[in-house]
């Protein structure tokens, strides 16, 4: 029986959402969310709370005690109106620390079928299989996110999850090409019937080209095909928040990134 996606069931499935690479340091709990990513993630040290009664300041003490206890010098978290306890962003507003993302909370419904998005027939979409295409998607990535030359460890832990997914059809990775060059990438990965869509982004000198509606199609149908009847997103609020609305994506909320550097471990 396909779910019923309303309100409260997408944002459910938005809080939800976390993703721990293999080789991660983390610490999980009914409460919250912990990982030391590798050091060329963006976001190397993030924490999701899930939800808690506890008092805020008390919360927030015990998960920056995990990551300086890694020896991390700062922490990314990731919160909603609707995170748990309601005092947690004005803590660590007042704790200094600074806002640095918003992200509009975007969902499509794929039980009657995905919508038309004008694909151009010049570009070329092709799924994301060996090396070769693995680091296609990471320039594109790093061109429009920001980062540097892809490493060797980021080639092979991107080529294990490109592997994974081909193998048990959880998860994909796709990318755009416009006369050759590459233009836009995107991936999902399925959680029950939702299809979580990450990483859409297209190269700056191919803007406008419709590398970033291709990629998206090609996401919807491969997660259609394989059960998925919800597709999720976070879209950055001023750039691909409104692209995806228009393509009729609905909008149920926001969730913010705040940034709090952290003491040096003793």
């Amino acid at each position: 029986m396909t779910a019923i996606w309303d309100a409260e069931a997408v944002l459910a499935a938005s809080n939800e959402w976390a993703w721990v690479p293999d080789d991660a340091r983390h610490v999980q709990c009914e409460e919250y969310l912990v990982v030391a990513y590798p050091d060329y993630f963006l976001t190397p040290t993030s924490a999701r709370v899930f939800g808690s009664d506890r008092d805020a300041a008390e919360l927030v003490d015990e998960i920056c005690a995990v990551a300086t206890g890694w020896g991390r010098d700062r922490l990314w978290w990731r919160l909603s109106e609707f995170t748990r306890p309601a005092g947690l962003e004005r803590e660590l507003l007042a704790r200094r620390a600074g806002l640095v993302d918003r992200m509009d909370v975007l969902a499509l419904p794929l039980a009657d079928g995905v919508p038309d998005l004008g694909v151009p027939d010049d570009v070329e979409v092709r799924r994301v299989t060996d090396e070769q295409t693995v680091r296609d998607a990471i320039v594109i990535g790093n061109d429009a996110f920001g980062g540097e030359d892809p490493t060797a460890e980021q080639v092979a832990s991107a080529l294990a999850e490109v592997e994974r997914g081909l193998g048990d059809g959880s998860s994909g990775r796709w990318v755009a090409y416009v006369e050759g060059r590459p233009a836009g990438t995107g991936g999902y990965t399925l959680a029950g019937e939702v299809c979580r869509l990450w990483g859409g982004s297209t190269h700056g000198t191919l803007r406008g080209r419709g590398a970033y509606r291709a990629v998206l199609d090609a996401r919807l149908r491969a997660a259609r095909t394989a059960g998925a009847s919800l597709a999720l997103t976070h879209g950055v609020v001023d750039t691909s928040s409104p692209i995806l609305r228009r393509i009729g994506f609905t909008r149920y909320g926001e969730e913010r990134t705040l940034v709090l550097g952290l003491p040096a471990s003793p």
